[in-house]
């Protein structure tokens, strides 16, 4: 039996107490979120939004070049698809599947390819990546940040390196690492709290010298290596596996 408190709250102008509406997911800055935490609202909010201009590339496809095609996916459709991505992105792959399966789509149509044809010649053609890699790529860029202390403190505080608990001469302590917390639930597990930890401790130590600019070009070149070399749409948990094994480029 579902359980469903109700929540009233005091109208000061006529003092009486007025009953909340229960929703089943709300917006905040832009992003739906659900009661669950499923994330189906915001990605389906996604899908509607970028489907739009999938059906223009379409008919445009027929008049400019591929190059005007690319940019207006990254003008019109990337910005829907990594907006609040690092909140949503580690929904359910039965949610992000129906992302990636537009992101086919239309390189697909940019290419003139048919429905069946292996896209990720074509993502490494665009230059564009799959969603489960832009989300990578936005939690490992931002555990940088944390480790750097550059991040916004509300985000530095979710996390606690390991040397700062212990002084004992340990690996993870010298290393840097972030300090594992223990999760019972699987709605705490995948809290960004939790994945983060997951990711950042896995970033091969020659990304934490790089700057900004540097870090930016190295990481999407070696998400494309993982790509081109895997041949398939991995996860960021095995996407952060194999980052160790790319080429490092150093001036």
């Amino acid at each position: 039996m579902h359980f469903s408190p109700q929540i009233s709250i005091l109208d000061c102008e006529t003092n009486e107490r007025v009953s909340l509406e229960q929703k089943s997911y709300i917006k905040y800055l832009g992003v739906l979120i659900d009661q669950n935490l499923s994330w189906k609202n915001h990605v389906d909010s996604v899908i509607i939004k970028i489907s739009k201009t999938i059906g223009m590339i379409a008919k445009l496809r027929y008049f400019v070049p591929s190059t005007v095609l690319v940019n207006i996916y990254n003008s019109l459709i990337l910005p829907y698809i990594t907006y609040g991505l690092i909140a949503w992105g580690n929904a359910s792959n039965a949610y992000l599947n129906k992302i990636l399966v537009l992101q086919k789509r239309v390189l697909r149509l940019i290419d003139f390819t048919n429905r069946r044809e292996h896209a990720i010649p074509l993502f490494a053609k665009a230059k564009i990546l799959p969603v489960m890699f832009l989300y990578y790529e936005a939690v490992s860029k931002l555990m940088l940040d944390v480790h750097n202390q550059s991040a916004p403190i509300n985000i530095v505080k979710l996390f606690t390196k390991t040397s700062h608990i212990h002084t004992y001469n340990t690996r993870s302590s010298k290393s840097q690492l972030f300090s594992t917390k223990y999760s019972r639930l699987n709605l705490q597990k995948k809290a960004f709290s939790r994945v983060g930890v997951k990711i950042g401790n896995k970033i091969p130590n020659e990304f934490k010298t790089l700057s900004k600019n540097s870090l930016k070009k190295q990481m999407k070149t070696s998400l494309f290596q993982i790509l081109d070399n895997e041949d398939c749409y991995l996860d960021a948990e095995n996407i952060s596996s194999k980052l160790k094994d790319c080429t490092i480029k150093t001036n």
